[in-house]
């Protein structure tokens, strides 16, 4: 028979423990909750001038929608992929902001999200990144300018998917991370996150592959993708690759619109240079 005081100590190792293996099993099997925070909520109203709202179709026939804004005389033509908690009207506020440096811009809601068919999930938003840069680049044939990818965030995982194939100009990138299970591994450090996560978006891997020129712009305050994964990244990429770091930004106010250092940065960098 176990003594009282092994079997007290017993107690408080297994307690907690059994504890910690729930709270393993709910994060693991609500995971899509937390990569996939915007995706069912419903469909918002875009709002700003000149949109038009549009669908395209994977390769499988999985329906989302696009929005598009073109001006006078564009410079270039940007295709905009959003966050994970982004939709179709976030969408349309990166296509203002990149009207607003001249340029026509394309933004895409992922599968799952608001109006679009489909599940998010790392095949699915690929799929959706690959049919929205065959739009996007008869697009900017037809316009007779450039295309360039951005990526923001999760976001990113499908501009660098796209850019890798070679199918773009230029990439601009916001607050991008190495790989997913870089960033939640900083977030959730008291998970075994590699072995739990499912989604494998992977940046790293693909960025030997991206020979285009790229921008990288990260706030140095970022506690949901640190500064110190925007860095790996920019290092890792195939050609030349300029890193901006933002003081005083974070993860969810890093703008780059307006006329000042990041904005006139982005600017030029939409006109090439």
């Amino acid at each position: 028979m176990v003594p009282v005081p092994v079997r007290r100590v017993l107690y408080l190792l297994i307690l907690p423990l059994c504890a910690y293996l729930a709270l393993v099993a709910l994060v693991w099997s609500q995971q899509d909750l937390l990569v996939f925070p915007g995706a069912g909520r419903g469909v918002r109203p875009l709002q700003g001038p000149d949109l038009r709202e549009f669908a395209l179709a994977t390769a499988d026939g999985t329906g989302f929608r696009a929005v598009e804004r073109v001006p006078e005389r564009p410079v270039a033509l940007v295709l905009a992929f959003v966050g994970n908690g982004e939709d179709l009207a976030s969408a349309a506020w990166h296509v203002h902001e990149f009207a607003g440096h001249g340029a026509a811009a394309v933004g895409v809601e992922y599968p799952g999200y608001g109006g679009s068919n489909g599940r998010p999930s790392v095949a699915a938003l690929l799929a959706c990144a690959e049919a929205a840069a065959d739009y996007a680049g008869k697009r900017a044939a037809e316009l007779g300018v450039p295309l360039l990818v951005s990526g923001a965030s999760l976001g990113s995982f499908c501009a660098v998917h796209v850019a890798a194939m070679g199918r773009c100009a230029r990439l601009l990138l916001r607050a991008p991370p190495t790989a997913l299970a870089d960033a939640a591994g900083v977030r959730f450090w008291w998970l075994p996150v590699r072995l739990l996560l499912r989604h494998r978006f992977d940046n790293l891997a693909k960025a030997p592959q991206v020979r285009c020129p790229v921008l990288v712009v990260h706030g140095d305050r970022d506690e949901v993708v640190p500064l110190a994964l925007g860095k790996r990244l920019c290092a890792a990429f195939g050609g030349s690759a300029e890193l901006l770091v933002v003081p005083g930004a974070g993860h969810n106010d890093l703008s780059l619109a307006g006329d000042g250092l990041v904005g006139k940065r982005v600017a030029a960098f939409v006109r090439g240079g």
